[in-house]
């Protein structure tokens, strides 16, 4: 199991496979968030609030797909969950079992109420958001970045909060979120070297991985889709796509055990990297920014790269397999016992595999999770 690849199957079978997973993710915290992970040693972890609210977005996705209104269910059953714990200065738990806040956690909270506001019109969800986005303005410095109720520091991926910011003042009319992602926005596109490669990307002072690099280009890319004349003059596009075409090179340059689409867990500032193991989690991610970008641009070669990592990651889901807890699911790591989040099975691996599938099988209808 630690380095086996697995039958490929058709699309839709690995996408069911992938969002069943999730559902038991769901319920063995009795419908209250999800399951941050199956870990192989101490086994399930607690209900995760960051990544429980972009959860929302993909369960309403599928319940689209597949017109199967249980997850709509699900989804307000996680947007009710977060409501429930919404700290009462408006911020979101950094996990259920402290009383701390994160700004970043926030940002993808705000996203999934966003989307279940928009799908249900309750206004309880859209009230949680507005409240998220006034703490996020309360945490922001005066250079635009966030400092304050981080895991590290200032970081580039806080792109994704501009993004949930930007969606605020869309829904709300109140042109201080907008005002508050341009400002990080600006400090963000600072960061980016001659050759696209981003400095403050990675946790800490290790290297970016493909995680939260995708997590920076995604969200550089959804703030510029979202055309607000809020961020004239910052020129995003085409600083997302001399990251892009700079990253699609080096995933050509570097397979991990020669399994095309595997790319590397890390990059150095000039696209080198020595690992051994693969982030799947930022595979899939790095897949489902790159149908949004090729979407965005007609650029096929976009698309094929995308397809490319797809399909290698398909091809670590374990589906026919006895043992429930990872039937379905995706590892942090290829192999599974070196790299990124290493014996587990992350839910935001799953979440991002079951997004990037999605994308796929709807690519011609230009259909996008948005969180």
């Amino acid at each position: 199991m630690t380095g086996q690849l697995f039958s490929e199957h058709a699309d839709v079978i690995h996408l069911a496979a992938v969002m069943q997973w999730l559902c038991l993710a769901q319920d063995v915290c009795n419908r209250k968030g999800v399951s941050a992970i199956y870990d192989l040693k101490s086994g399930w972890g607690v209900a995760y609030p960051e990544t429980s609210g972009y959860i929302i977005a993909t369960f309403l996705a599928y319940a689209n797909f597949s017109g199967d209104d249980e997850y709509l269910g699900r989804a307000i059953q996680l947007g009710d969950w977060e409501v429930e714990i919404q700290l009462p200065n408006g911020g979101v738990l950094s996990n259920p079992l402290n009383s701390y806040p994160r700004v970043f956690n926030t940002g993808q909270v705000i996203l999934g109420w966003c989307a279940l506001y928009e799908e249900t019109k309750d206004v309880k969800y859209f009230r949680a958001a507005l409240r998220a986005g006034e703490y996020l303005l309360n945490r922001q410095d005066d250079d635009g970045a966030w400092r304050k109720d981080t895991y590290c520091g200032a970081r580039t991926y806080h792109a994704r909060i501009d993004w949930a910011l930007l969606r605020l003042a869309k829904l709300s009319g109140e042109m201080r979120f907008a005002e508050a992602a341009y400002k990080n926005l600006r400090w963000v596109l600072n960061q980016q070297d001659e050759n696209g490669w981003f400095a403050q990307c990675g946790f800490n002072n290790d290297l970016p991985i493909t995680h939260v690099i995708a997590y920076t280009l995604r969200g550089l890319l959804e703030c510029y889709l979202m055309n607000s004349s809020s961020l004239n003059g910052l020129d995003i596009l085409t600083r997302v796509i001399k990251t892009a075409d700079a990253l699609c090179v080096a995933l050509q340059r570097y397979h991990i055990r020669g399994i095309t689409g595997m790319g590397p867990t890390s990059f150095n500032a000039e696209w080198q990297s020595n690992d051994r193991h693969s982030c799947l989690t930022g595979n899939a991610q790095l897949a489902c920014f790159l149908f949004r970008l090729a979407q965005t641009t007609n650029n096929e070669c976009y698309r094929r790269t995308a397809e490319t990592i797809l399909l290698a990651t398909k091809r670590t889901q374990t589906i026919d397999t006895s043992i429930i807890p990872i039937r379905g699911a995706i590892g942090g790591t290829y192999p599974i016992y070196r790299g990124y989040s290493p014996n587990s099975y992350p839910n935001w691996a799953a979440k991002f595999f079951a997004d990037a599938l999605l994308m796929k099988l709807q690519y011609s209808r230009r259909i996008a999770i948005l969180a």
